[in-house]
């Protein structure tokens, strides 16, 4: 059979980062064919440590899917890049770079002579992808942000985004660092298409803050008009459509039905309340703004009345937008899920009663049709892969044992007896 070439084949990536949204992006370009090699340094990424947060394994030797699930088809190196001979590797992998990604702050990186105003005339046709809290200027520039403040919280999700009454939402650890890892990846790709094309690389900056702003766009700009109480009741909706009902079996059911004039006759009916479908008050956009909660109490009743997979089945059959709100383990056997190739499973694993040697992990969700799936590789050991970047680079037996020496370089030692 022949092989599919990834449209970023012939690319190489250089990632210095940590944790998850610079990360994300590097491994997005894996999975698009380029060659990633992520530099740590001697002590390693923190996110080797961070899987007991979610409770998953952490034992880099044996299982680490949280660090695997970041760094999937990565090669891994280790940089003491405080001394010299750490930083003259760092540049030979430059010179042979097209990308270069980072989330290192900028006093950080100027330390270490990377900031994009010291690599840009170095090395012109580079592209330089940074991700930072809150963005490149302003009096916030250099403050420290993770996505729980600077993209939940400045972000205007966790504030506003609650039912009335009660705490602000339990955020999802990684959840904003992913959105942006999207972000940078795809405009890395662009500024690509412009190095290859003039010669001349560019800087991609993607900050949390932005991206959640971003994402948050159409509530941003209805907030200029003065009508958005905060904080919000699914009492209180626009149109009930839209909204979530607590089924029988105690689940929650979402609704996204946006043409509501022409389809609340058909879903009263569904629902076996025709008895509320003859009061013209519930039945016109117009109208409801001032009857929804009167209309949310009824249907919250009917709701209750059969399970959530009964009222699927009925919805279903009309074409009409609902689902289940799902919870993580019922993905990890969605029939959708596995059709879509959204999930693979990886060996390699220790053996366990429950799970085999396999592990189920999440694909990236770009697909290519041409170039097919990507191939799920477990994420590097740390310093997997040093001994072997630095024999691509010319650097020679002897040379590579006396940077060990000097710290300046770690290989990976196998596994620890």
């Amino acid at each position: 059979m022949e092989r599919k070439q990834k449209p970023l084949e012939g690319i190489t990536v250089v990632e210095l980062a940590m944790f998850v949204a610079a990360p994300s992006a590097a491994r997005m370009l894996a999975d698009w064919g380029a060659t990633v090699i992520k530099i740590e340094s001697p002590k390693g990424d923190p996110m080797r440590f961070m899987g007991k947060l979610v409770s998953m394994p952490i034992d880099d030797e044996r299982e680490n899917p949280a660090y695997d699930q970041q760094n999937s088809g990565k090669k891994g190196i280790v940089l003491n890049l405080k001394s010299e001979k750490g930083r003259e590797v760092m540049h030979r992998l430059l010179e042979k770079a097209d990308v270069f990604i980072t989330n290192n702050r900028q006093d950080a990186l100027k330390r270490m002579g990377l900031s994009y105003e010291q690599l840009s005339g170095r090395y012109p046709s580079l592209v330089y992808g940074q991700v930072s809290g809150y963005g490149e200027t302003g009096p916030d520039k250099d403050k420290p942000g993770y996505d729980f403040t600077a993209y939940y919280a400045r972000g205007g999700i966790s504030g506003t985004l609650y039912e009335k009454g009660t705490s602000p939402l339990l955020t999802v650890a990684g959840f904003g660092d992913t959105q942006v890892g999207l972000c940078l990846a795809s405009g890395v790709c662009a500024a690509l298409v412009k190095a290859k094309q003039t010669g001349q690389g560019e800087k991609v900056s993607v900050s949390l803050y932005q991206t959640a702003v971003f994402c948050m766009e159409h509530l941003i700009a209805s907030a200029q008009y003065g009508n958005n109480p905060y904080p919000r009741s699914r009492m209180d909706l626009a149109n009930p459509l839209q909204n979530a009902y607590e089924t029988k079996d105690g689940r929650w059911l979402q609704g996204a039905v946006n043409d509501f004039d022409n389809r609340i006759r058909e879903v009263l009916h569904l629902i076996g309340r025709d008895d509320l479908a003859e009061n013209e008050e519930f039945c016109h956009f117009e109208r409801i703004s001032t009857h929804s909660r009167d209309l949310i109490v009824e249907l919250d009743k009917t709701f209750r009345e059969k399970n959530i997979d009964e009222w699927l089945e009925i919805f279903t059959a009309a074409d009409l937008p609902f689902d289940k709100e799902a919870v993580w383990e019922e993905i990890l056997t969605d029939p959708q899920a596995w059709a879509e190739n959204i999930l693979c499973h990886v060996g390699g694993y220790p053996e366990r009663e429950d799970m085999g040697t396999d592990r189920i992990l999440v694909r990236t969700p770009v697909k290519f049709r041409e170039a097919g799936l990507c191939e799920y590789r477990k994420g590097p050991k740390i310093g997997e892969h040093t001994e072997e970047v630095l024999k691509e680079l010319g650097y020679s037996r002897n040379e590579i044992d006396c940077m060990e020496a000097e710290q300046a370089v770690k290989a990976y030692a196998g596994p620890d007896i």
